[in-house]
């Protein structure tokens, strides 16, 4: 499940789809150890601009902790993009050592 939540703008259906997209691969590889996914962003100084628009991305696992990530940059779609990229690797990261540990356990 992915739920996506909006500050200071809306949310239009190619954003939704964009997100999607990006975090299909994690989905792909993960999902049966993901239990959602929660997508904040939010447009941080409104309409100064500048690097404003943050990402942030809450995967929450089974039985490990939640994996945070965020990004912010001057383009929205550049902050889920990256945020994206950084969650997927957190998520493996996360999961690789859990199966590490297993391991040594197993063997000790």
């Amino acid at each position: 499940m992915i739920d996506i939540q909006v500050q200071h703008f809306s949310l239009t259906e190619a954003m939704e789809t964009h997100i999607k997209q990006k975090l299909e691969p994690m989905h792909n590889n993960f999902g049966d150890r993901i239990l959602s996914a929660h997508v904040h962003l939010s447009d941080v100084n409104g309409p100064k601009g500048g690097e404003n628009k943050k990402c942030l991305i809450h995967v929450e696992l089974q039985k490990l902790p939640t994996v945070v990530v965020e990004d912010t940059q001057e383009n929205l779609y550049t902050s889920i993009d990256n945020c994206c990229h950084s969650a997927e690797r957190a998520v493996r990261k996360s999961l690789e050592r859990q199966q590490t540990l297993a391991r040594k356990q197993v063997n000790s």
